[in-house]
């Protein structure tokens, strides 16, 4: 960084208050793994700072030497929170530990007591030369520096960072101080050790040196990266990297929390332990889908934020979705886990999913006219069993302002699980889907309705009656009718569809992808009194290319009629 960043910085003051939520990252947890609250520390306005407590410590340096070594001691500014309100206090630190790109400095109340050698020997052997995820070869600071970026060097001149342990006295793990990066007193109110430093706890669970807090440590140092090259990214995109960086240290966070409660705005960062869970795996579900690291390390550099940087890397890289395509599957993925269906989309690789909860249950027929709200890039989900063999319909009607993303899973007691899209119009945000095949009780089918969109209303209705008719397609009555053979089919598809004989006219034939989006126009061609067309599909998509493999629908329509079909294309 150069001096002109600095200077620019100091230029808009308006923008501290703002930073300070957005930049100043603290992670917490209980030591309670099967259900931690966070208790995030809020870092307060300037004007909510409490008085700075003073060192009186004759002889002890007020900065390091030129060259620290082990044993060295000099005076630092803590953030503390006892006596509230927090403040700043002065300490004496010590540095134990050494490695080539990095040293362990402990507050000198904790050596021997929360902390001793043992640990340090453990925090820089994970920090410099091993983890126990997918990169077991790799330290910390390799690992975090090839997925996310180079660690800065703002001030001191020094490639090592400084790894600062006390007993913060309140149930949080680590921050990262942005202020460290400038000179003392470009903030008069937040004071600054003029270093790269992440601080960590010493009584956090496990302690120090555990693969916990190895993990922590990676979680901060990823936050130390993204500010670098993305200062003002939002919180909910720099929190799930940060998350990111603790399954590639091989100890992600226990998943509990927003699998209770999904209707949490993906977008929305306010803290909580379900926030962190949320950004967690929307960012695993992006590394394993579009692209591994190189995307990752894409993100954190893209100059763009929340919703419209993922679109710009995905436009980048060449994938044919964007933000809302790439939502619109994650909601499905969340609620399954299981990545044999389809081209494996609709599940994770990385980590077992425990079940997540339904905002209804349903055994008797028909459910009329049910209504719900669900939150911005947010999702709910139902479930409907005791089903009569055959098939179940499913009608939504959505806020005519927002755009729903809606999916009916059929989970058979026995055999594999089929995935539909719900075809909405696009003004009325309404459609219906059947799912048929229904055998017994015991199977489900799970209405997911999604909100994919930053703006909007959040209502909609839902009703379900049981029928029969054809899976992915309306339950409208008619004798309209498509099928596609081969299906699933490598190359080229040929559609049947059939009609009334007696219409004066021929159905129109589209398909669509799983986003709603045309892929191809098709024309069945022959005399309308004929009541059959076969249509034959090479997979070229309107505008040239070769649709891509996915999940898409044949739709046929014929006056106030529409039947559609699922069709699955593979590579």
């Amino acid at each position: 960084m150069t001096d002109t960043r600095c200077e620019s910085m100091l230029l808009r003051p308006s923008t501290i208050p703002f930073l300070l939520l957005a930049m100043v990252s603290l992670f917490a947890v209980t030591a309670a793994a099967e259900m931690p609250h966070p208790h995030d520390v809020e870092v307060p306005a300037p004007d909510e700072v409490g008085p700075d407590v003073l060192l009186e410590a004759p002889g002890v340096p007020l900065e390091p030497p030129d060259n620290p070594q082990v044993g060295d001691s000099w005076v630092w500014w803590l953030w503390v929170h006892e006596p509230m309100p927090p403040h700043f206090e002065q300490h004496v630190c010590t540095v134990r530990g050494l490695s080539d790109r990095g040293y362990v400095v402990v507050r000198d109340e904790e050596w021997g007591v929360s902390i001793d050698q043992a640990d340090v020997d453990s925090i820089l052997e994970y920090w410099e030369n091993a983890s126990i995820g997918p990169f077991p070869e790799q330290g910390i600071y390799e690992t975090d520096s090839i997925a996310f970026g180079q660690p800065p060097d703002e001030l001191d001149d020094d490639k090592r960072i400084y790894l600062l342990w006390f007993d913060f006295g309140i149930s949080a793990d680590g921050f990262f101080f942005w202020f460290d990066q400038y000179p003392e007193g470009t903030y008069p109110q937040y004071h600054s050790n003029e270093c790269e430093v992440l601080y960590l706890n010493t009584t956090s669970q496990g302690g120090p040196g555990g693969h916990y807090m190895n993990a922590v440590m990676a979680h901060e140092l990823e936050h130390m990266i993204h500010w670098k090259y993305d200062e003002d990214e939002l919180s909910w995109v720099d929190e799930g990297m940060a998350e990111l960086a603790m399954w590639l240290y091989g100890n992600p966070d226990n998943i509990s929390g927003f699998n209770g409660n999904p209707d949490n705005s993906l977008v929305v960062w306010d803290g909580t332990w379900a926030d962190y869970i949320k950004t967690y795996l929307w960012t695993l579900y992006f590394y394993e889908r579009y692209g591994g690291l190189e995307t990752v390390y894409a993100v954190v550099h893209e100059p763009a934020n929340s919703t419209a940087g993922y679109d710009e890397i995905l436009d980048d890289y060449g994938y044919s979705e964007d933000f809302r395509d790439v939502f619109a599957d994650w909601t499905v993925a969340n609620f399954l886990d299981d990545t044999t269906i389809a081209d494996g989309r609709y599940g994770y690789a990385g980590d077992e999913l425990p079940a997540f909860s339904v905002s209804g249950n349903y055994t008797s027929y028909p459910v009329e006219e049910e209504s719900g709200t669900v939150s911005n890039w947010a999702a709910d989900y139902y479930r409907f069993h005791n089903i009569s063999d055959g098939g179940l319909t499913l009608a939504f009607d959505g806020s005519d302002t927002n755009w729903f993303a809606v999916w009916a899973l059929h989970i058979p007691a026995a055999g594999d699980t089929e995935v539909y899209r719900m075809e909405l119009d696009s003004a009325s945000q309404s459609g219906e889907i059947t799912v048929t095949g229904v055998e017994g009780p015991d199977d489900e089918v799970i209405l997911v309705a999604a909100s994919a969109s930053s703006t909007g209303g959040p209502d909609y209705t839902f009703s379900a009656w049981e029928s029969t008719g054809v899976s992915g397609g309306s339950s409208r009555p008619g004798t309209l009718s498509v099928s596609a053979e081969p299906n699933p089919a490598t190359a080229w598809v040929t559609l049947y569809v059939r009609w009334e004989s007696t219409a004066d006219k021929v159905p129109s034939v589209s398909v669509y992808d799983a986003s709603g989006r045309l892929a191809r126009g098709l024309e069945p061609g022959g005399d309308p009194a004929a009541g059959e067309a076969v249509i034959t599909w090479d997979r070229s998509r309107e505008g040239g290319g070769r649709a891509p493999a996915g999940v898409y629908y044949v739709r046929v329509e014929l006056g106030d009629e529409r039947e559609s079909e699922a069709l699955l294309l593979l590579p």
